[in-house]
């Protein structure tokens, strides 16, 4: 049965390994979502659902049409109403006639995935699933860490695509490489395809933006709009700390050393939202503080129109934004949004940026000469 999963931007190039990892290579792989996929899923999904339930609906509708038949999606006990897609849209897909095997993965129960995983693969015991599960979280560090360099380097590259070329075939190298002593060493080789391969502007002294929010939206390009890149080529350097690793990134979270950004984050946030509300309302108002205190100039807070645990999200940056002199801007997308409006809003903020990095500036230089 050829199996497929939503698209998530970047990150379906970890899905792709995992599922090769395990032994499951009739995939039928989701396309870069179009307007016909939004369309899709708005037409056949209730008018004020969140808008990655449309998304995901008309690309689960693309995928079945193209020859699928097992869907995977995730699911959960959490707070956000994410953990009634997968119902929902069977409900809707039986309706208009598919018939198809769903498999709904449990993503805050390392327990159920490995169990899952395991009745997806051909055979694999227990070990040999934990061992896929191994190589695909370093994998997903190398994911992220392709992402982190596109987004510095295409902000300050001389020659425009440049970036986005190296990120390419960085990408199609994580996913063919299989042997775990050459993964380990592919941290320093893409480091170095970009170095070297990547000319920059070393005059270019480039502001600095965080992009967080709810998890879809943001690793999504054509949801966010592919918000980095318009960020980038107006000279930015982005990066979020939103990632697919604090669900699958079992060696990370079980070490005892070293905390992942979203754990510090979480420490800040609880001051504000002291119990968990769904989403990522916690870590993302903790990014506030704990970017502020790393040097970066600004936060994009991305949600989709109707989401709730974001919409209480938004209510509070204000108040963590005052506290923490954090500049936020907060942007609701959905099928309806409009580039032009929303490229106009990041320009305003980069220039109020840029307009309050200059000040202080002035403000430090007025110090040392009355000193």
């Amino acid at each position: 049965m050829p199996f497929t999963f939503p698209h998530f931007g970047s990150l379906k190039h970890v899905f792709v390994s995992l599922f090769h990892e395990i032994g499951r290579y009739d995939l039928v792989i989701p396309n870069v979502p179009s307007k016909r996929t939004f369309q899709l899923g708005s037409r056949y999904s209730p008018e004020f659902v969140c808008t990655p339930f449309k998304l995901t609906l008309g690309t689960f509708i693309e995928s079945l049409d193209r020859g699928a038949d097992e869907l995977g999606m995730g699911g959960g006990n959490g707070y956000c109403r994410f953990r009634f897609y997968w119902q929902v849209q069977k409900i809707i897909l039986e309706d208009l006639g598919y018939d198809c095997k769903w498999v709904r993965i449990d993503y805050e129960s390392t327990r159920d995935i490995l169990q899952v995983m395991k009745s997806l693969s051909v055979g694999l015991n227990t070990l040999q699933i934990i061992r896929a599960f191994q190589i695909t979280w370093v994998k997903n560090r190398l994911t992220d860490l392709t992402d982190q360099l596109l987004s510095k380097y295409r902000a300050i590259e001389t020659e425009k695509g440049n970036s986005e070329r190296i990120a390419n075939e960085a990408f199609q190298l994580i996913v063919s490489t299989r042997k775990m002593s050459r993964i380990r060493k592919l941290r320093k080789t893409i480091t170095n395809m970009f170095a070297e391969n990547v000319e920059v502007d070393k005059k270019a002294n480039p502001l600095k933006i965080v992009v967080n929010g709810e998890i879809y939206v943001v690793l999504e390009p054509a949801l966010n709009l592919d918000i980095f890149k318009r960020l980038n080529e107006l000279g930015v350097i982005t990066k979020t700390p939103v990632t697919l690793r604090r669900f699958i990134d079992i060696g990370q979270r079980l070490n005892p050393f070293k905390k992942m950004d979203f754990q510090i984050a979480n420490s800040y946030g609880v001051k504000y939202v002291p119990y968990r509300v769904g989403g990522e309302t916690q870590e993302n108002l903790g990014d506030a503080v704990l970017y502020k205190k790393k040097g970066w100039n600004g936060l994009v807070h991305l949600y989709p129109f109707t989401c709730m645990p974001e919409i209480i999200s938004r209510s509070i940056f204000p108040q963590v934004s005052r506290e923490h002199d954090m500049p936020v801007l907060s942007l609701v997308v959905d099928e309806h949004t409009g580039e032009a409006g929303f490229q106009t809003r990041l320009e305003a903020f980069v220039d109020l940026l840029e307009s309050k990095r200059e000040k202080m500036l002035k403000k430090r230089k007025t110090k040392i000469h009355q000193n």
